[in-house]
């Protein structure tokens, strides 16, 4: 017997389940922000847990940010928000969210902005990709992360390295890393870079496409990712 209920795109199904976890998970992670707050660490032993907690649900928050933001600019319906960003406040905002979990690692966080101007670019999305970098940098460097911010040749460059083992050789190897996505045979979505990369290429400025670049020229022959704005 026929079904009478009409079959629904899957990836529409996939982007309204998503949309419905990135809410259910806000309010969790506000609950844990007001928790952590209400302890120190003399009178809770807990409050290093409860941060670690706030770190991984963070991450997969953006991740369902991305995944949002992919459909929705796969489906011609992402509108990028450019406007003029100063360099220095933009950093010092995006740091001000790593401060207490990088301490809590004994993390040494250092900034570079070798110039003072501005940039066009959309806020939210390029400072989510920072944020994510920066939350991947503080998983495996061994002590230190540097942000810098520059110009070069005509692009904005926002620079991260660490000095944690580097990216693995397949994934510096295939200039497929931004563009396929997703790779179950490395165990891996590359999520992240891709959505990097396709959130770069939405900068234009000149005929000139934004892009990114991953290497291990990190400090210590660490790994560094580099997003490149026109």
């Amino acid at each position: 017997m026929k079904s009478n209920v009409d079959a629904m795109d899957f990836s529409t199904i996939l982007a309204s389940s998503a949309h419905d976890m990135k809410n259910s998970l806000a309010i969790l992670l506000t609950s844990l922000s007001e928790i952590a707050d209400q302890c120190n660490s003399s009178n809770c032993p807990s409050r290093d847990l409860l941060l670690r907690a706030r770190l991984e649900g963070d991450r997969v928050s953006r991740d369902l940010v991305h995944l949002l933001t992919l459909y929705r600019i796969e489906q011609s319906n992402y509108f990028a928000n450019f406007s003029e960003i100063l360099l220095s406040d933009f950093l010092d905002d995006i740091l001000i969210e790593h401060k207490n979990i990088l301490a809590l690692h004994k993390i040494n966080l250092q900034v570079e902005i070798d110039t003072k101007n501005s940039g066009y670019f959309d806020k939210e999305l390029v400072s989510d990709i920072i944020n994510t970098v920066i939350g991947n940098a503080h998983r495996y460097t061994r002590d230190q992360i540097l942000v810098q911010a520059c110009y070069e040749n005509g692009y904005i460059v926002l620079r991260i390295k660490d000095n944690g083992p580097g990216y693995p050789d397949a994934l510096l190897q295939s200039e497929a890393q931004t563009q396929d996505g997703v790779n179950f045979g490395t165990g891996s979505t590359g999520l992240g870079l891709y959505f990097a990369a396709r959130v770069a290429a939405l900068h234009k400025n000149k005929g000139k496409y934004g892009y990114i670049r991953i290497s291990n020229d990190g400090i210590d022959n660490g790994g560094c990712f580099s997003m490149y704005l026109p």
